[in-house]
């Protein structure tokens, strides 16, 4: 008896249509997830460093290869994962790549590139192996058996085009890893259209609205966020002399990223999108600028601190600051359109995306003008907790806000 329960430790992957849409994130994907901690700290560097066009191209693409493969891992476990010993052996490999990464993120733009190119290749082809498996077992399935061998070929496609680059210099391969990161965005919005149509679509979007995913990618927020914490901290410790000034900089830069999680865990986090494949689909993609925006932020925080004395900031470090604050908002705002309770919580929500937008000029505006990093700090902030305080009194008149402060009142204290 014994012997035949060996079995429940090395199954084969859940299917689709084993899908657990109520699950609840496991702790191996949070430790999963603490390894891109690491990774996103070490991709930022070269934004620490120095701020032109190039670095900050170069930090876009490389961001986007991690969000990529953080979602193809991500999406992999909670749709086909088990806790099971086959299971946890992959995702422990995925680790092992993902470090080895991150040894070569600061300088994956130069001299590091092409050790950056190998281990993305192991990384892939190692969740190369784990699709395979299981485009194999759904490949009898009529809606799913299709959709996996087209995502399982993809992912083979993708594969080596990465370990091509790993053959080029330093300026190809990161064309070649831009194109990756392009492509990967365009074959996504084209994907959503082509499948909104079919037979079945809806229910082949399932996967990317479960409980468990959304709940990945709040975890993933708290990650780019704690970034921004690391920013500050790292921007504070490397000034000479910290003066009032440069320490209120930096907490003014730590405040805006306070605001941003006050504005996607009340707004955002954890609400399901519109039950439409289309809307499923972008609600995914749209977490790609938004991660990518607020780790730039906590990068454009360190220039702010080491330019506080300033009576201008500089204009790179300016727009670079105001650009990803710009980019965060406009994605904001596209989330919320997408959500499921957009409609029927629209006299918060339709503020709140006019705020999200009238934000991102002001950003926008700021950078054009250049006020001292302080000054500009604080604007943002300042407007943001207009945005959430307005939104506090418009969710009272919810039916959410109306069903909790009932609650409220009928509980004794």
């Amino acid at each position: 008896m014994a012997r035949d329960g060996l079995g429940y430790f090395w199954q084969r992957p859940r299917t689709h249509r084993d899908l657990l849409t109520e699950r609840r994130v496991s702790f191996l994907e949070l430790f999963y997830d603490l390894i891109y901690v690491v990774l996103i700290a070490r991709v930022a560097v070269g934004l620490h460093e120095h701020i032109d066009l190039r670095s900050v191209a170069g930090f876009c693409v490389l961001f986007g290869l991690v969000w990529i493969g953080w979602y193809n891992g991500s999406l992999l476990h909670d749709a086909h994962g088990r806790p099971d010993v086959r299971n946890r052996l992959f995702v422990f490999l995925q680790m092992f790549a993902i470090s080895a990464m991150a040894v070569f993120a600061p300088d994956a733009l130069g001299s590091g590139g092409r050790g950056f190119a190998i281990c993305y290749t192991v990384f892939l082809a190692i969740l190369v192996w784990q699709w395979v498996v299981v485009a194999r077992i759904e490949r009898s399935d009529a809606v799913y058996g299709p959709l996996t061998r087209s995502y399982a070929t993809t992912m083979v496609l993708m594969t080596v085009w990465i370990a091509v680059s790993v053959f080029l210099d330093d300026d190809r391969r990161v064309w070649m890893w831009g194109a990756f990161v392009a492509v990967f965005i365009i074959g996504m919005l084209v994907f959503a259209n082509w499948l909104r149509g079919d037979e079945g679509a809806e229910e082949a979007a399932a996967p990317m609205a479960t409980e468990s995913l959304l709940e990945r990618f709040a975890l993933l927020m708290i990650i780019v966020l704690g970034e921004v914490v690391a920013s500050v901290v790292d921007g504070l410790g490397s000034v000479e002399h910290l003066s009032a000034r440069v320490f209120a900089t930096g907490f003014a830069g730590l405040a805006v990223g306070i605001a941003f999680w006050w504005t996607y865990f009340d707004l955002i986090a954890m609400r399901r999108p519109i039950a439409t494949t289309r809307s499923r689909y972008l609600y995914n993609l749209a977490q790609l600028p938004l991660a990518l925006a607020l780790t730039g932020v906590g990068a454009a925080t360190v220039s702010m601190i080491e330019h506080a004395p300033d009576e201008s900031t500089p204009s790179a470090t300016s727009w670079l600051f105001g650009g990803f604050v710009a980019l965060a908002m406009v994605t904001s705002a596209w989330l919320m359109r997408l959500l499921d309770d957009y409609d029927r919580m629209s006299s918060m929500y339709r503020p709140a995306v006019m705020f999200s937008l009238l934000i991102a000029v002001l950003a926008l505006g700021l950078a054009a003008v250049q006020p001292p990093p302080l000054l500009f700090a604080l604007a943002v902030f300042a407007a943001m907790s207009v945005q959430w305080i307005v939104m506090v009194i418009r969710w009272l008149d919810t039916p959410e806000g109306l069903a909790k402060t009932a609650e409220f009142r009928g509980s004794p204290i």
